[in-house]
């Protein structure tokens, strides 16, 4: 059987200096994701799919890369911060707790000297590997709830702020009478349609899988090459389970039909995780958004 940490090579850290640490930390990415990829008769590497979606809808402003290495790590993680962080929560990490690595952004800005002799200023950001801590790992006071999800986990409530992206996003939602077992369907115009009869979980299910639909494959400017209707699928039907999953919405990913789709092609697979975790966060967000200024009407 094989686990997630089977996906990734070992790193000796305390030996290792930062870039040494950066270098190990892309190494265990892309040996995990080249893994998944190529496990097309491996039903369990589906599993690990699946449990990355997880990670993905626990920690969805995380980049995939950073969810990718939660998962290798600590995949019960529930909330992550730094030791000083936690220190300003009111909390301490126990003695012996060992560290989750990730990717943390560091911009910078510098002056740089043309070759005429005057200067520039240069805005950029680079990436370091830190350190952080679930909360699992740290004794304290009791944790305050400003982080969890402003909607609360009820499908109506999802479907009702789903409803609302669609209108401001200038889409047309109608909800039909469908023929045979279709569930919902979108098209070029921004039209979205949406089984009149099935229950509320499964309408919102449906619409936030259009929606990506409508992210990822209607805007020319999102989709990529090549792009086959099967890869197209499993994009859409991922960002629908992390967004339900994110607002405690059971809902369920079919990741065994679809793992073999990408026939060992890590470098596509990378590709579709970054685009399903920017579409998550961004209808994630946005159904947050819209819930508040609703609450606050």
């Amino acid at each position: 059987m094989q686990t997630v940490a089977q996906f990734c090579p070992s790193v000796n850290e305390s030996k290792s200096t930062g870039k040494d640490k950066a270098k190990a930390l892309r190494e265990r990415i892309d040996v995990m994701v080249d893994g998944l990829a190529k496990a097309v008769d491996d039903v369990r590497a589906s599993d690990t799919f699946k449990s990355y979606l997880d990670v993905q809808a626990r920690f969805h402003r995380y980049s995939w890369h950073n969810s990718m290495l939660i998962l290798w790590q600590r995949p019960d993680a529930s909330r992550v911060a730094g030791f000083q962080t936690w220190k300003k929560l009111g909390r301490h990490v126990r003695q012996g707790e060992r560290g989750i690595m990730i990717f943390a952004p560091c911009p910078f800005h510098k002056e740089r000297e043309r070759n005429d002799g005057t200067t520039e200023s240069v805005d950029g950001v680079f990436f370091k590997p830190v350190h952080v801590f679930d909360v699992s790992q740290t004794d304290g006071k009791a944790l305050p709830d400003v982080d969890v999800p402003i909607i609360d986990a009820d499908a109506e409530a999802l479907l009702t702020a789903l409803e609302r992206v669609v209108a401001k996003r200038g889409f047309r939602l109608e909800y039909q009478t469908l023929d045979g077992s279709a569930n919902g369907f979108t098209d070029k115009s921004g039209r979205i349609v949406i089984r009149s009869d099935n229950p509320i979980g499964h309408k919102a299910h449906t619409l936030a899988h259009e929606l990506a639909h409508q992210a990822l494959h209607f805007d020319k400017a999102n989709r990529p090459d090549k792009l086959t209707r099967d890869v197209a699928e499993l994009e859409a039907e991922s960002v629908a389970y992390v967004v339900c999953k994110h607002f405690g919405i059971d809902a369920d990913v079919t990741a065994s039909r679809y793992i073999a789709l990408w026939s060992g092609d890590g470098k596509a697979m990378r590709e579709s995780l970054q685009r399903i975790a920017e579409t998550a966060r961004t209808i994630i967000d946005e159904a947050e958004s819209v819930q508040a200024d609703k609450a606050v009407a």
